[in-house]
């Protein structure tokens, strides 16, 4: 991962394109690749999550408490939010921001600080790693990287604007 530049986010590697929020722009194939891994992951939604939380916990113990009494549906709607976040990353959506600074928002109201975002990426990288989804390999794990890193940066600058961020 690129060090961090000025601003605490990711630097854009030597060359790349930035996006208007000045976080390093896509490179134009993570959208296919992102795509293909969305579509081979069809259908296997519950099995994401079941890992990504038993993974998760297991790293994090101290995060569990932030989760509450949330059933496995609720934890269902997080990943999928998250799912949902990545696709509209990779279709380059209008909408994604808002929705993102309200998630950002309301995950700092939760509690939720920003040195959890890293390493929700890593554990979500990790799972789907461990999936053997067809087409994964370094380069669509590079992407989700990236992708995760944009969607959670903007969540976190959210959360920092309402104090919620450490």
């Amino acid at each position: 991962m690129p060090a961090p530049g000025p601003s605490g986010q990711a630097a854009a590697p030597s060359g790349a394109a930035v996006a208007p929020d000045g976080a390093a722009a896509a490179p134009p194939d993570d959208a296919g690749l992102l795509t293909v891994s969305l579509e081979a992951l069809a259908g296997r939604e519950g099995e994401v999550v079941e890992r990504f939380y038993a993974l998760f916990f297991s790293r994090h113990p101290e995060v569990r408490a932030l989760f509450g009494e949330h059933s496995i549906s609720e934890r269902e709607e997080m990943i999928s939010e998250t799912l949902v976040s990545v696709m509209a990353h990779a279709d380059a959506e209008p909408w994604l921001d808002d929705n993102l600074v309200a998630m950002g928002r309301s995950h700092a109201e939760y509690g939720v600080e920003g040195h959890s975002y890293p390493d929700f990426v890593a554990s979500m990288l990790d799972t789907m790693d461990g999936l053997d989804l067809d087409g994964w390999g370094p380069d669509t794990r590079a992407a989700w990287e990236r992708a995760l890193a944009r969607i959670t940066g903007v969540m976190r600058r959210a959360g920092d604007e309402v104090g919620g961020a450490a």
